[in-house]
């Protein structure tokens, strides 16, 4: 297992999406460390990471960072997850609430509706059917808002060479895995034993995980907050870190003062 551990001050445990690995935080490693001691790590089924080629579930992964933190000698965190990271993250939370000091949950959601299962269904058929390149350009159309599209088409293209460039690409079996955890993860039901302080995060133009889902996690999560971001999409922690950096760090100061 891959992991980073940078900067100091209260911890705060970064878990990535479905398909990145620690590269996709570098916006984030700008800001954090300098408030935070930083633990951020590739999941199981992607870069440097190991890819085991059996099932995958989202409680696994969560155990997997619980095991990481134990490893580290950190009892309590600061978790933030993204799209599956804030799948996991919730399973963490739910696990052991004991370790959670608050919790941030970014484009993500706590049960795929059929929509959502059909995309992941077609996903899939596209990394079987296609080459890298086009997959990455075509998931790339989920990612970002067409506002980003119009006005930075030169970052997209940037992002899309970091990723062809990366030396540990993400293996068919790691994206298979990956995809079936996402499939699978269905927390709803179980999210009103979460007490942490928890804020749910996402940007207005997200279409691969629309705010209709971080609506139905506030809604079940006791005193969660909702943040809208505007102007970006899914990958609204690369297309505006200053509003996601701001809005996650001041989240923390406040959670920390309350617990």
């Amino acid at each position: 297992m891959f992991y980073q551990d940078v900067g100091d001050g209260e911890p705060l445990v970064l878990i990535m999406g479905f398909g990145g690995d620690t590269t996709a935080w570098a916006l984030q490693m700008a800001d954090f460390p300098a408030r935070h001691r930083v633990i951020a790590f590739d999941n199981r089924g992607v870069g440097r990471s190991d890819a085991p080629d059996h099932p995958y579930t989202t409680r696994m992964m969560a155990g997997d960072a619980l095991g990481l933190m134990d490893a580290l000698g950190v009892d309590r965190a600061h978790v933030l997850g993204v799209s599956m990271g804030g799948m996991i993250a919730q399973e963490l939370a739910l696990a052991r609430p004991d370790r959670v000091r608050s919790l941030h949950l970014a484009c993500t959601f706590a049960r795929p509706d059929a929509y959502m299962l059909a995309l992941n269904a077609a996903w899939r058929e596209m990394r079987l059917g296609l080459g890298r390149e086009s997959t990455l350009r075509a998931l790339a159309l989920w990612l970002f808002s067409p506002t980003t599209y119009a006005e930075r088409p030169d970052f997209i293209e940037a992002l899309l060479q970091n990723s062809l460039a990366n030396p540990y690409p993400q293996s068919l079996a790691g994206f298979l895995r990956q995809g079936e955890a996402v499939a699978a993860h269905d927390a709803l039901e179980r999210l009103p034993a979460i007490r942490c302080p928890t804020l749910v995060s996402v940007a207005e133009d997200d279409i691969l995980v629309p705010p209709r889902f971080s609506r139905e996690l506030v809604s079940r999560v006791r005193g969660a907050e909702l943040q809208l971001v505007p102007g970006a999409g899914h990958g609204y922690f690369l297309e505006r870190p200053d509003l996601f950096n701001a809005l996650s760090l001041d989240f923390i100061a406040r959670a920390s003062g309350k617990n």
